[in-house]
């Protein structure tokens, strides 16, 4: 799939067809009464609450969005009002956990390939819809995609998320050497990719269930 420009009605329906039976089967192997998605108000949390819906209705379909400036004074005072980004998230996950318990519901992270591969971590959730994804193509399916600030870096260094989300299909897809993958990219931004990449090799091992789109799909053949 092309990681620019706008997806057709076709390629849409067919990519939201795939995940959508994954997530179908995922429900029924786990006996869960539905999905509950992380949603932090990304183009990526719309998508994959769009094709939950249309894979599973919308009665077996739950949102737990961010956490309200009230709600982290009453969890956290000790950090409220400011409260670090990454005190937020956790507590979003938190929160989230909670509510999938009584629900009986499986949760669902919305990061896309990119964010995957170069985040340095991998949420924990036990459902990755968009993790075959790569962030230019979920700008291409959204219309805007996004990533977490450390990639940010890594994409205003290389120009772009063009540029960095083609050496990461060279290298995973296409199955180059590193040296020939990083080619396109300046001294600075390929180092910078590759430092991400191998920084995030133990998380990688350690992954949920991604429904597979591409060649090569993380928790299921791609691991290094």
């Amino acid at each position: 799939m092309p990681g620019d420009g706008v997806v057709n009605d076709r390629r849409r329906e067919r990519i939201a067809s795939v995940i959508g039976e994954v997530l179908r089967q995922a429900v029924r192997d786990a006996g869960a009464a539905g999905i509950l998605v992380l949603d932090d108000g990304s183009p990526e949390a719309r998508l994959v609450l769009e094709w939950s819906v249309a894979a599973l209705g919308e009665s077996a379909v739950r949102r737990a969005g961010m956490p309200t400036a009230a709600q982290v004074g009453a969890a956290l005072p000790a950090l409220a009002p400011d409260a670090p980004g990454a005190a937020l998230e956790e507590l979003h996950r938190c929160r989230a956990r909670l509510i999938a318990r009584e629900h009986d519901l499986l949760l669902a992270h919305p990061a896309n390939k990119t964010a995957l591969l170069l985040g340095g971590t991998i949420p924990p959730e036990p459902l990755l819809p968009l993790g075959d994804l790569y962030a230019s193509q979920v700008e291409a399916l959204a219309g805007a995609c996004t990533l977490p600030s450390s990639v940010e870096a890594i994409v205003e260094i290389a120009g772009g998320i063009g540029p960095v989300d083609a050496a990461l299909q060279a290298l995973l897809e296409e199955r180059r050497t590193m040296e020939d993958a990083l080619a396109h990219l300046d001294d600075r931004a390929g180092a910078a990719v590759r430092d991400a990449l191998a920084a995030g090799r133990f998380a990688r091992r350690r992954v949920g269930l991604v429904p597979k789109l591409g060649t090569r799909t993380l928790g299921i053949d791609l691991f290094a």
